[in-house]
């Protein structure tokens, strides 16, 4: 898989972009500021539909765009992706209101069919390493949440529309329990457990599959990060565990027998139970207590916990661990090679293991897109084959 080519018009930076790009990948050079952090951005956000650096889509529109038509601020990002099987464009459209302030619309294309943001996520498969990856070891449960989403998403349709499904359901279910607790409705309350018990369908439905698919995925996940452990940290072993608000029981997935859809068939009678057990606090809280919007995932090194007992050295390659191992997870479960963005990481790295990075990525049939600020640490011999372009305010100086 790769990005054959990328179309940028008024995206951040770029007021015009149409650039070729190799199978095999590039290197881009350039200050802070420059454009290189924002055109891999644009491939995540057709990626994704959504900016890894913002929630806020305003921030992608260039400000001037439109000034000169007398029209409103709009932006329009487009690639052509080769998958193994066949050829893609995928397209992203934005336009803000008359004040400039907000988006007002936001539209996507699949080769030329207007589509659903939904339908183009999992077309264009990547893994991105960035410099604030290391929050992913320590900061917020929110984030791990939404990387792993982002990874799961990419893999399984299935995922998605459970997830989607059950973040409608949620504030839905919340409003009610919040007028419960407004005005002390007893947990006990018939008429109250049955209008309640609607929500519990739909929340169970769609939220077995999402803990299902997470136990399971993390569960792999780990597999492989402990497998690539040894050329990273010396004597340690890294892996992750899933902190699931939901309890499992004697459900144990140890075994390797669960598939998905089994094991979220077995969980969907312990969701049931457990609503039921905190029914009364939910009442008194006006708020879901339990469920994937709840859950963690925490980075282990040598059975602990990475985030305490890791040096800042080993949350960083940690976090490397990690994501090699996304790309292994994307390529053996869909049969193809993500699209690697290295964003200007290769500096946080000492030689010796940003040799052992380049060497795991660079690999043929694999398309691999970095950058950096400076030229020294895009020389490696491994990335010898990529041409270097130097982007300047938005604009491609060399190829």
């Amino acid at each position: 898989m790769h990005v054959s080519r990328l179309h940028l018009e008024e995206f951040r930076s770029y007021q015009q972009l149409d650039l070729a790009i190799p199978a095999s990948g590039m290197r881009l050079i350039g200050k802070n500021g420059s454009g290189k952090t924002s055109f891999l951005e644009a491939i995540v956000l057709l990626a994704t539909t959504r900016s890894a650096r913002t929630s806020s889509d305003r921030e992608l529109v260039g400000w001037t765009s439109g000034e000169a038509y007398g029209l409103a601020p709009w932006s329009r990002v487009e690639a052509d992706v080769q998958t193994d099987e066949r050829a893609h464009r995928i397209a992203i459209a934005l336009e803000l209101d008359a004040a400039h302030e907000s988006v007002t619309r936001k539209t996507f294309t699949l080769d030329g069919q207007a589509a659903r943001g939904q339908d183009l996520i999992g077309v264009l498969k990547f893994v991105l390493f960035s410099p604030e990856d290391v929050q992913l070891v320590t900061g917020p449960p929110a984030e791990r949440r939404r990387q792993l989403d982002v990874l799961i998403s990419q893999i399984d349709r299935e995922y998605l529309r459970a997830l989607t499904r059950y973040n409608r359901v949620l504030p839905q279910r919340n409003g009610l329990l919040k007028a419960f607790a407004r005005d002390r409705v007893s947990p006990m309350a018939r008429a109250a457990i049955a209008e309640i018990a609607f929500w519990d369908e739909e929340l169970v439905a769609a939220g077995a599959y999402v803990v299902a698919s997470r136990r399971l995925m993390i569960d792999r996940l780990s597999e492989l990060m402990a497998a690539r452990s040894g050329a990273l940290i010396e004597g340690a072993n890294l892996g992750l565990a899933y902190e699931a608000r939901l309890d499992f029981g004697s459900i144990t997935t140890a075994d390797n027998r669960h598939t998905i859809r089994s094991l979220n068939e077995a969980l969907v009678g312990r969701f049931h139970d457990q609503l039921a057990d905190v029914r009364a606090e939910e009442f008194r809280r006006g708020m879901t207590v339990i469920g994937p919007h709840r859950d963690d995932l925490t980075f282990r090194i040598n059975g602990r916990s990475l985030a305490t007992y890791g040096s800042r050295g080993q949350q960083r390659l940690g976090v490397v661990a990690i994501k090699l191992s996304e790309g292994d997870l994307i390529a053996a479960e869909t049969g193809e090679t993500p699209v690697l963005l290295l964003d200007d990481v290769l500096s946080e790295l000492d030689e010796v293991h940003r040799d052992h990075l380049l060497q795991a990525v660079a690999v043929p049939g694999r398309q691999l897109l970095v950058s950096s600020t400076e030229p020294g640490p895009l020389e490696h011999p491994a990335l010898g084959s990529l041409p270097i372009l130097e982007i300047v305010n938005g604009t491609i100086q060399g190829g």
